[in-house]
């Protein structure tokens, strides 16, 4: 008898306790848990909020001479200028120090060369931010690619 009492006791203190725990799970999250939770979100995957927008390569020449009265100008070629933007699409999430590859490709599509440069820069949430990069390509390139590989959060 005393036996089906402590059995009993043991029971009732389970069902009681797994009860409580429920209560918590259906409580719904406030506004700022909703916006914590969305910022870790964003911090964990810099690459899925970051993109690159309107990049051109344009070839650089530089006068290495200047016309006379018999002669043109000079000109030698002095590598190329890569401009565009670096968007950060997250809605809370800032980040810094934003690495890019940029690839070089034959006629054929073949890979050539590939460097990868650094932006130590921040990049606030929802903003768009030009870059200028020189750059000195292999001379049988004829396409080239952009890829951001790489990011770190900012923690505030």
């Amino acid at each position: 008898m005393k036996t089906l009492k402590i059995i009993m006791l043991a029971v009732l203190t389970i069902i009681f306790t797994s009860c409580g725990g429920n209560y918590q799970e259906n409580k719904p999250k406030t506004p700022e848990e909703l916006r914590a939770e969305l910022k870790l979100q964003e911090l964990n995957n810099p690459l899925d909020y970051l993109d690159h927008k309107d990049v051109t390569l344009r070839p650089q020449r530089k006068k290495i001479r200047n016309a006379g009265l018999f002669r043109d100008a000079e000109y030698v070629d002095d590598g190329a200028l890569i401009e565009g933007y670096i968007i950060n699409k997250a809605t809370l999430a800032k980040f810094k120090d934003v690495v890019i590859k940029i690839s070089f490709y034959s006629q054929t599509e073949t890979l050539i060369d590939e460097e990868t440069y650094v932006f130590y820069e921040y990049y606030e949430p929802n903003s768009k931010k030009h870059f200028s990069l020189k750059v000195y390509p292999p001379v049988a390139y004829k396409k080239f690619g952009i890829q951001i590989v790489d990011a770190k959060p900012v923690y505030e």
